[in-house]
């Protein structure tokens, strides 16, 4: 019986391994250890595709694609070097808030001088002492949120292939908070050449700063009045103070064209020839 019993248990063992289907982290309060300290360990689990949790109706994938891993810039570093919080415990006991947030937060480990930057930015979550994190600062953007896709970050430096991949991705990087900034970046020469793919045209941190970026009516901005001749002569040589006037119609096309009442009175002049000789082809249609 006790033979029949062993075998039956195999049985059942086998089919579960070998059956179709998703492989769901339930709350199994389970310690294991890896076969190695390194990616391999964690890839036992995590290069399974199917490998995810069911949070309320909502399948939440844990899979990660080793081939991203091993093009990115960081194909030699452990997966807990950026994965600090890890718990060998399946699951690992965070929230997905948590563990991703401290893993965004893993680059000021390595690249300290851009974290400081970073610290003294609009962008910065530090808080005085006695203080608690504002709702608001719990939105603020951590290095991953801009350089990712995570797990494939390519390299800046040296490198054209990423420079113009972060480039081209000023909206997903800027435009997705700054929602008002994004739609109004619409001036002929900067927005409007860089919405259509222009490599030479400016994405936002090149006039604004990328790790350091500041408020705008902070002195140490560098699209405030005192910086913008600075700034515009990166991209302009012989800028000057008249030049860098015209850096109001940048974001505020529209607005400054409507406060000028010769261009106003031209735009409604055309749009009542345009309605008149539009009413008239609809006589005709």
């Amino acid at each position: 019986m006790r033979r029949i019993i062993v075998a039956i248990a195999t049985m059942l063992v086998c089919a579960c391994i070998a059956a179709p289907g998703l492989a769901y982290a339930q709350d199994y309060d389970l310690n294991f250890s890896l076969p190695t300290a390194g990616k391999s360990g964690c890839m036992v689990c995590h290069a399974d595709p199917n490998l995810g949790r069911l949070q309320g109706n909502q399948f939440v994938s844990y899979y990660v694609d080793g081939t991203d891993l091993d093009k990115g810039q960081h194909a030699t570093i452990m997966c807990t070097g950026c994965h600090l919080d890890f718990a060998f415990k399946a699951p690992h006991k965070k929230t997905r808030e948590d563990w991703v947030r401290t893993a965004r937060l893993a680059c000021k480990n390595c690249h300290q001088d851009q974290w400081d930057l970073y610290s003294r930015g609009v962008h910065s979550i530090s808080v005085q002492p006695g203080q608690t994190v504002s709702e608001k600062d719990a939105t603020k953007p951590l290095c991953g949120d801009c350089h990712g896709p995570v797990h494939e970050i390519m390299a800046l430096t040296d490198n054209e292939a990423g420079q113009r991949d972060l480039h081209e991705r000023g909206q997903e990087i800027c435009g997705r908070c700054h929602e008002e900034f994004w739609d109004n970046y619409s001036d002929y020469y900067h927005g409007a050449a860089y919405r259509r793919g222009a490599s030479d045209a400016p994405a936002c941190w090149q006039c604004h700063g990328a790790h350091d970026i500041m408020e705008s009516d902070d002195r140490g901005s560098r699209v405030h009045e005192r910086s913008l001749l600075e700034t515009c002569s990166q991209c302009h040589d012989g800028a000057n103070e008249t030049y860098v006037s015209y850096a109001g119609l940048v974001h505020r096309r529209t607005e400054v064209y409507a406060e000028n009442p010769v261009y106003s009175f031209i735009k409604g002049t055309q749009e009542s020839i345009q309605g008149f000789f539009g009413k008239i082809k609809s006589w005709f249609s």
